[in-house]
């Protein structure tokens, strides 16, 4: 299993767990793709605003297949969610070293 994650400073944080969280229009279009687990939404406790946003895969092929497949919507999305947070910054894909 992979983890893509995010962090985001967002100003309007209802909206944002809205769209982002786990019941969220992100994970709702994910959820169409083979091999998606879940999304995870995390709350900074010391920073308001700030979150962490965690997409589980069963693996990076399955979250490319899926980009790949959907590209158009994808980018769509993208573009119609980017007013929703003030910043965003890819962390990075991670694997866990004690395996599934």
């Amino acid at each position: 299993m992979i983890a893509l994650v995010f962090s985001y400073e967002v100003r309007d944080t209802a909206e944002f767990e809205r769209v982002y969280g786990p019941e969220g229009e992100w994970a709702e279009f994910f959820r169409n793709g083979r091999g998606y687990v879940g999304t995870e939404l995390l709350r900074d406790v010391e920073a308001p605003g700030r979150y962490l946003v965690i997409d589980r895969w069963e693996s990076a092929q399955a979250y490319n297949d899926f980009v790949v497949a959907h590209r158009e919507a994808y980018m769509q999305r993208v573009d119609d969610t980017r007013f929703h947070y003030d910043s965003e910054l890819r962390f990075g894909t991670f694997e866990s070293v004690w395996g599934d």
